[in-house]
């Protein structure tokens, strides 16, 4: 896919007020002016980066609210929250984080206007202040049609436990759910100076298990980034800024090319059943997409 450079959209800032905010002001400040700092690779336009392009959520993206939008003429709204790779860190500009990069690919397919995204990245947020903004973003009206949820990685940093990671993330998908809402779950990024691997994936396994569990679907970027440093260490240098931590702006356009399909086929396609695994008969259904939101005003 091109990476597109023109008439860069911006971007919704979060409807909840800024005492959502406030939550480890101290270390989120420090971890934030690191990421001032970055300079990623200058964002032009041009071919994108290649990057594996087998990788696809599974489950497959359900939007059970598609035909709703369609049917409403109004733009799918798109809530991505998380940390530093939603915020952007290591990017050239705020037009080059992912949320961005995908707001162009998701217009360019579907057309202008199509889509809302509000970018939710707070960096050097971990979990539990994640899920309490999360929260607040999903009773505060307008609902999102889809939540993209970026999760885990200071929680290994920050010295967290994967047991707990695993309970966060679940009830954040429950309350996703509950509001009626689609998810579209994004793991840790693979990053070459991990120092404690096992621990690591301990992490990266208690988010893959929390999704599992509910059917929502999950975008594998720590196997895929895994994978391709093994393969081509020199390629998956080029997608990470100066501390080899971050994304750059090509990073980010990989992670955009890996999102923005899934989300035009869930766009396209009719939803007429939630998303998730089997249920037993008589117990309601998991899925991340079991209710559609009620009608309401684009976010702000």
């Amino acid at each position: 896919m091109g990476l597109f450079a023109d008439n860069l959209r911006s971007m919704t800032l979060p409807s909840p007020s800024s005492r959502l905010f406030r939550s480890g002001m101290v270390r989120r400040f420090a971890v934030g002016v690191l990421g001032l700092l970055m300079v990623g690779a200058p964002f032009v336009s041009g071919p994108a980066l290649a990057c594996p392009s087998d990788v696809r959520p599974a489950p497959p993206l359900v939007l059970a609210q598609a035909a709703r939008v369609r049917a409403e003429g109004r733009p799918l709204r798109i809530l991505a929250i998380g940390s530093s790779t939603t915020a952007g860190a290591g990017a050239s500009s705020t037009a080059a984080n992912y949320p961005s990069q995908l707001a162009l690919r998701l217009e360019a397919a579907l057309g202008e206007g199509s889509v809302e995204i509000t970018n939710a990245g707070v960096n050097g947020e971990s979990a539990p202040a994640t899920l309490r903004r999360l929260e607040l973003f999903l009773k505060t009206p307008p609902v999102p049609d889809l939540v993209l949820w970026q999760v885990g990685t200071n929680d290994v940093i920050f010295g967290g436990d994967p047991v707990r990671l695993k309970q966060l993330v679940g009830a954040g998908l429950d309350a996703i759910a509950a509001a009626g809402a689609a998810v579209l779950v994004i793991d840790q990024q693979y990053y070459p100076a991990i120092m404690n691997l096992d621990r690591y994936e301990s992490f990266v396994a208690a988010v893959g298990a929390a999704a599992s569990e509910r059917g929502a679907p999950l975008l594998p970027r720590y196997l895929m980034m895994k994978q391709w440093a093994a393969q081509d260490p020199a390629g998956l240098r080029a997608t990470l800024a100066w501390d080899s931590f971050h994304s750059n702006d090509k990073g980010y356009a990989c992670l955009a090319d890996l999102l923005a399909p899934a989300i035009v086929s869930a766009m396209a396609a009719p939803a007429t059943a939630p998303q998730g695994p089997p249920q037993a008969k008589g117990t309601p259904p998991k899925g991340a997409n079991a209710r559609q939101p009620p009608a309401a005003p684009a976010l702000r």
